[in-house]
């Protein structure tokens, strides 16, 4: 009788950690992302090339901070938010953008800084007279882009955005 006591107790020693384990919860998977049918036929269809380069994209996405993922997220969630007709739009003004030289970018942004720089009650006047300014002949709108140039943009001490 002792001899099956002790038996006993030694077995489930023996069994004991593994109970132990089992009944601890386990570290959760990490979450999967649901992929739609759509998405995985696009990757499909992908070139070796394309896909290490989506792979790419996605490291560095990973690697930025979690408020920059953040705000790329939402602009995402925006920009699936616009109508279609909208968003072809921006996707043209993007590939325009990507043909731009660096140069052209930089003095693009230079003339977006400027314009930022006009107070509200410029800006509001400066898109009044573009708008104004759409319904005259060809050369008459240039020769009032230069104006409006020199007038908004082209102030003391600035070097001109060509």
């Amino acid at each position: 009788m002792t001899y099956r006591i002790l038996l006993l107790v030694l077995i489930s020693l023996l069994l004991l950690p593994t109970c132990l384990l089992a009944a601890e919860p386990q570290p959760a998977a990490p979450a999967r992302t649901a992929i739609s049918a759509d998405a995985l036929q696009r990757w499909q269809q992908m070139t070796p090339t394309q896909r290490e380069q989506l792979r790419e994209k996605f490291r560095r996405f990973k690697a930025l901070p979690p408020e920059q993922q953040q705000l790329l997220r939402q602009r995402l969630q925006t920009f699936r938010s616009l109508p279609p007709e909208q968003r072809q739009l921006l996707k043209k003004r993007f590939a325009r953008w990507q043909r731009l030289s660096p140069d052209q970018k930089q003095k693009l942004r230079k003339l977006n800084q400027r314009l930022r720089d006009l107070t509200p009650e410029q800006r509001q006047e400066l898109r009044k007279e573009l708008k104004d300014m759409r319904k005259l002949p060809d050369e008459e709108r240039l020769e009032r882009r230069r104006e409006l140039r020199e007038r908004f943009l082209d102030r003391p001490g600035m070097r001109r955005v060509r």
